[in-house]
């Protein structure tokens, strides 16, 4: 059974004429499809479209392997949005492996090709699986699809195909030229590029590809004067301005590392809290396995003061205390994987944010995302990495500030977020 058959009809089809529509302007983006006949789509539209048809929820961090979510009952699925020109069988990018250049290129110069394979896959799935311990997805790569269009003359072709881990026992049919090196793991064919330093997978083979629906498009030859009729026929349309925009996202950023000195990771608070110093003076024993937070920096106490309880400033903790007699803002936090933790800004002038108890947050972070072993230290280098080194909250309803959301995001999101950096120096970390 497809991903698609369990989305409802009336799902479906609003998905399709959103597509067809935007399909039906393409001479008005893209010149190639008076010469080619192709419509055009934007991979970004139709992963919005994606999102509003189905409901699914837009997952994408960076360079995470999943850009939707949908979940049916207990079933979560990941799903990759794609689109390109021509139905034929083709090597599509997948994975950036910028981090990883130094590591593949090691084994490259040992000349071996199975260790070359072995090495990009192992990578490649670690990767992968990362992805779904942050979104609550089945270990076993069962739960996670490609979802892409390919066009081509006067049509959109609706393929589904499953994006399993790469089969590390059966690597075979190794094949180096100076610019890429290509594979098999018997089900899926992959090519990595030296010079992007991407993964490449083949799509289009009958064998594990599903076509879900072709759709015949007519390109409109004068989308602007069809727009500019559209629009000035006031009395049988909607205007923009007669629709309520919809609710800013509240969403702010907090750094997984010290925001101090060259931006490492503390080794014995934030993340690695559990190797800190006893909590009683004098004390030999260990602090509780996985215990972690996320530091609340000073300067965005000062900048967000009220940004967790409309009621409470958090550049007041002693006053807070006083009057409360509490220590801790008590609140329930929400992470991707769906499921839900109390949690609470802890310690003196409310610099954490925890779970409690604090392990559960470190279990998952630690243990499930950044596959780390007990009692290891995370490092600049592990967040490079793995993508992220911020997080990013939100309120799903800004007068429900008890209830909070928390996701992973791309490396600079906080120095971002707090005005210090230009995405353009963070460019070459996050591109895809």
């Amino acid at each position: 059974m497809t991903v698609w058959e369990f989305y409802s009809k009336e799902q479906q089809q609003d998905y399709i004429s959103f597509i067809k529509m935007y399909a039906s302007l393409s001479k008005m983006f893209n010149q190639k499809s008076s010469t080619t006949g192709a419509p055009y789509l934007d991979s970004k539209f139709q992963e919005t479209i994606y999102s509003r048809s189905f409901g699914a929820k837009e997952v994408d961090v960076g360079n995470t392997p999943h850009d939707m979510l949908s979940v049916f009952g207990s079933k979560r699925i990941g799903i990759g949005i794609k689109t390109w020109l021509n139905s034929r069988e083709s090597y599509q990018k997948v994975m950036q492996l910028k981090a990883y250049k130094s590591e593949i290129e090691k084994v490259i110069i040992s000349g071996k090709l199975e260790d070359i394979a072995y090495k990009i896959s192992s990578i490649k799935n670690e990767k992968l699986k990362t992805d779904y311990a942050r979104l609550g997805l089945s270990d076993n790569g069962s739960d996670n699809i490609y979802h892409y269009i390919t066009r081509d003359e006067g049509k959109l072709v609706i393929h589904e195909t499953a994006y399993p881990l790469v089969n590390i026992n059966n690597l075979k049919e190794f094949n180096m030229t100076k610019t890429s090196f290509s594979f098999t793991d018997g089900l899926k064919d992959y090519k990595f590029t030296f010079g992007d330093s991407q993964i490449w997978m083949k799509f289009g083979k009958t064998s594990d590809c599903t076509l879900i629906d072709e759709i015949y498009v007519g390109i409109i030859d004068d989308p602007f004067q069809f727009l500019k009729e559209a629009f000035e026929n006031r009395n049988k349309i909607v205007l923009y301005d007669d629709i309520k925009p919809k609710e800013k996202s509240d969403a702010v950023y907090l750094p997984l590392y010290s925001i101090q000195g060259k931006g490492e990771v503390p080794s014995k608070s934030g993340l690695n809290a559990f190797n800190g110093a006893p909590k009683s003076r004098g004390s030999n024993r260990d602090r509780p396995e996985a215990e972690a937070y996320i530091p609340i920096p000073a300067e965005f106490r000062n900048k967000y003061p009220y940004w967790f309880d409309d009621s409470v400033d958090i550049r007041k903790y002693d006053q807070y205390k006083t009057i409360t007699g509490k220590s801790s803002i008590e609140l329930e936090l929400h992470l991707p994987n769906g499921k839900v933790y109390p949690a609470r800004l802890a310690q003196e002038n409310f610099k954490s944010l925890q779970t409690n108890p604090q392990s559960a947050l470190g279990k998952w972070l630690l243990y499930d995302v950044l596959h780390l072993e007990k009692k290891e230290i995370v490092t600049r280098t592990i967040l490079n990495k793995a993508g992220f080194d911020s997080v990013r909250i939100w309120h799903e309803d800004p007068d429900n500030k008890k209830e909070l959301w928390i996701d992973f995001a791309p490396l600079g999101s906080y120095e971002l977020f707090m005005g210090r950096k230009d995405s353009s120096d963070f460019t070459d970390l996050n591109d895809d």
